[in-house]
């Protein structure tokens, strides 16, 4: 028998949780429990005559596997099988690449006056139509980013919402859509029309702490801020039993202010309509202070009885790396990211009159080499009982 090669520990006072991250099983050890199992980690099998009981419970939930066990393999199976999960699709709209705010560390080049074409919306329709005829799908998640998607909701958004769900009612496919916004435009007009469709609808709102910071960076053209705006808007669509992921974007600068913000939401901290997520501003360094005040901030919204959390402890797989999920930018082309500049040269292939994907080289060089690199299939020392990790 050997340990697994993908075991992690973590120590939190005088406990040490033990986690395998390949079969996502966890145990928490004692530190009597602990050495015997530091003492005998290169000759393991000792442990079943000293602990048969904590011997079996590791063999059981594979936090010590046969020798024979190739995990290396197992794990890009498990990820093979992720990526192909046939009864779902996701996919993501960017009706423009304009934008009604000009956030100072946005990653994109917004294209003022961009817009999604008759000729791409109806490449888009075939599209639907290949995939809701597709006797596997059983949901389709429609999402829309950009770009400030709410620039383009009467003309591009709402009138494909309402295609898509005249589609999967056909086939009875079960429709859900989301969008990542500003929410400055989300107007109580949309919000009542959103609400006609009778479909579950999220709403991902970023905010730079409380109305002091938030407007230094959130302003409209003639500099007004927005953040009273945007609350009352929020707070409408929460009325509608509509969801939320309030996005902090936090610095040094604006991390203690976020608390204020969470204040704001104390009306709803007992349903499971709102939750936050915490990021840090890509330019900003991260240091332990900031480490320090991002876990300060985690536990006081907990205090406050917001207990649904935006980040899983269990193994996420990004979206993009998934088969059933693509990104349709205003001009056709296709991504499978949206954490980037849509620039031409970055994209994955076009959307074709057919409704189908002609992927290019890039995709098919990025899919050639996800599962072909040399440290993947590194030998793996059978002696490794554990990689620590940082508290």
């Amino acid at each position: 028998m050997k340990t697994s090669f993908y075991n992690i520990i973590q120590k939190r006072d005088d406990i040490y949780l033990l986690y395998n991250c390949l079969y996502e099983k966890i145990i928490l050890l004692c530190p009597e429990l602990f050495a015997l199992i530091e003492e005998n980690k290169n000759h393991i099998n000792e442990i079943e005559s000293i602990h048969p009981t904590l011997y079996n419970y590791l063999l059981e939930d594979r936090f010590i596997v046969k020798d024979s066990t190739n995990e290396t393999l197992e794990f890009i199976q498990t990820l093979q099988k992720s990526d192909t999960f046939y009864d779902s699709f996701r996919l993501i709209i960017n009706p423009t690449l304009d934008c009604n705010l000009r956030c100072w560390y946005c990653y994109e080049k917004h294209l003022s006056k961009s817009c999604i074409s008759t000729d791409i919306i109806n490449k888009i329709h075939s599209l639907l139509n290949n995939l809701t005829t597709n006797k596997d799908i059983k949901y389709l998640f429609l999402s829309f980013f950009g770009g400030e998607p709410f620039m383009k909701f009467q003309s591009i958004v709402y009138p494909l919402i309402q295609y898509t769900k005249k589609e999967c009612s056909k086939h009875n496919i079960k429709l859900s859509c989301d969008f990542t916004t500003n929410a400055v435009l989300l107007s109580t007009k949309i919000i009542d029309q959103l609400t006609s469709e009778n479909l579950k609808i999220k709403f991902q709102v970023p905010f730079d702490g409380n109305m002091r910071f938030h407007d230094l960076t959130k302003k409209l053209h003639n500099g007004k801020g927005t953040y009273q705006s945007i609350l009352k808007n929020i707070k409408y669509g929460l009325s509608k039993q509509m969801f939320f992921t309030i996005r902090c974007n936090y610095t040094a600068e604006n991390i203690d202010s976020f608390k204020e913000l969470v204040d704001e939401f104390i009306d709803f901290n007992q349903t499971d309509q709102i939750q936050f997520a915490l990021q840090k501003v890509w330019q900003e360094e991260k240091d332990q202070s900031l480490l320090d005040k991002e876990k300060d901030l985690r536990h006081y919204i907990q205090e406050q009885g917001f207990t649904k959390k935006a980040s899983c402890a269990y193994r996420n797989q990004c979206y993009a790396d998934r088969e059933n999920c693509i990104v349709v930018n205003y001009n056709g082309d296709i991504f499978k990211c949206t954490a980037n500049d849509f620039n031409s040269e970055n994209s994955e292939g076009i959307l074709a009159e057919s409704g189908h994907i002609k992927y290019n080289k890039l995709h098919n060089n990025r899919l050639k080499v996800k599962y072909e690199l040399d440290t993947c299939f590194e030998l793996q020392n059978p002696t490794n009982l554990y990689r620590m990790h940082p508290t």
